[in-house]
């Protein structure tokens, strides 16, 4: 691949990774906004969120044979547009099951986006000969961050629900559809689903746990400086704050980081300092909980940047295939994580079940250099851009 194509192709995937963000952020801050429209209390609620997370993990799996076969600059396209269309479905449903169906739709597309541009960032990181990985991620992050704002917006507009994620998800489709002309027109390399072996297991294994420890962050660390510190709401939002800021800031340095020190360094590196700034999040008050959460989301910054990328080379698979099952994996620590730690709470206290990731960061820390030091791609690299 010359210059020129590498270049737009990068510029291309790190767009459908912005509006994936992008959407996720008007998705989150238009959940009490469906609430209130379909008159759902918090057990309905929370079963419409888990139908989300039930359709990204079935739509994962199939969509690492699909790539494979098909190439994912299509599957990418595809699940993009869907994507895009069905951000506003929930939106526009007339009952429970529509609801219910809305939801999963918008779950799977999820879930095949994210395998399938990931797939596409990896075929491109490979062409570029160097770790580009992190800021692909780092444009996620910042759509999140945008599409939050948006729907803070919308909802101050009164132009939310329907009105608002109805347009705003069609954006994201055409933006996807066209984008996606000048990714790389790979053409699989593999076919069939596969079960994963012992490498595919054991970087699986290293995403779910540190992912495990993210969605720990996201769901308790307001809870945990309200609760633990005696902080107001506001106070404790800012633990969050500091952790998704970090994170971005992680991952537009995480490129960096990786081509000086290699993947499994950074891993290991990262999962160390995340595990560390977690011990001191949960040790003072409410300063020191925030500065903690902050350092944690510095050091889980480039730990799925760098998982994915492992995934994406594990050998005897096809990128789309190795991609797909690490972030199966690494999504199932993601839901499972925050409803362990609600359950050990409510026996030990939530400082000692936040402390259960802890080991899992260990592990990561300990084992990273072994699993995921994949070794660097052997194309010739692109000039930097």
């Amino acid at each position: 691949m010359t210059l020129a194509p590498a270049r737009a192709a990068r510029f291309a995937d790190a767009v459908i990774f912005f509006v994936n963000g992008l959407g996720l952020g008007l998705w989150a801050g238009h959940v009490p906004v469906l609430q209130t429209l379909h008159g759902l209390d918090e057990a309905a609620l929370g079963l419409a969120l888990l139908g989300m997370a039930l359709g990204a993990i079935a739509a994962m799996p199939l969509t690492g044979p699909a790539a494979a076969s098909h190439g994912s600059r299509r599957c990418t396209v595809a699940a993009g547009v869907v994507y895009g269309l069905a951000l506003g479905l929930p939106f526009l449903a007339t009952g429970p099951v529509a609801l219910a169906a809305a939801v999963l739709l918008l779950g799977a597309a999820n879930g095949a986006m994210d395998v399938s541009m990931n797939t596409q960032a990896s075929a491109i990181e490979r062409q570029y000969g160097r770790a580009i990985m992190s800021s692909f991620h780092a444009f996620f992050s910042l759509g999140g961050v945008a599409g939050a704002l948006l729907a803070g917006g919308l909802v101050a507009s009164e132009r939310s629900g329907a009105w608002g994620m109805v347009p705003c998800g069609m954006a994201v489709a055409a933006t996807v559809l066209v984008a996606g002309r000048w990714l790389v027109a790979d053409h699989g390399g593999g076919h069939g689903f596969s079960l994963p072996g012992k490498a595919a297991l054991g970087v699986g294994v290293l995403a779910l746990l540190a992912m495990m420890a993210e969605g720990a962050v996201l769901d308790w660390s307001a809870v945990f400086i309200a609760s633990g510190t005696g902080a107001d709401a506001s106070t404790a939002a800012l633990g969050y704050a500091a952790f998704s800021v970090a994170m971005t800031a992680g991952r537009l340095t995480g490129d960096g980081v990786v081509r000086r020190l290699g993947r499994g360094r950074t891993l290991g590196l990262s999962a160390a300092l995340a595990a560390s700034a977690l011990m001191l999040a949960l040790s003072g008050g409410t300063a020191v909980a925030i500065l903690g959460f902050g350092l944690a989301g510095l050091g889980l910054a480039n730990a799925v940047p760098v998982l994915f990328s492992a995934g994406a080379r594990l050998p005897g698979l096809a990128p789309g295939v190795g991609v797909a099952m690490v972030a199966t994996m690494g999504y199932a620590g993601f839901l499972l994580g925050p409803p362990l730690i609600g359950v050990t709470a409510e026996a030990a206290g939530l400082r000692w079940a936040l402390l259960l990731v802890v080991p899992g960061l260990l592990v990561v820390a300990l084992a990273g250099s072994r699993l995921a030091g994949a070794p660097e791609p052997s194309a010739a690299a692109v000039p930097r851009s």
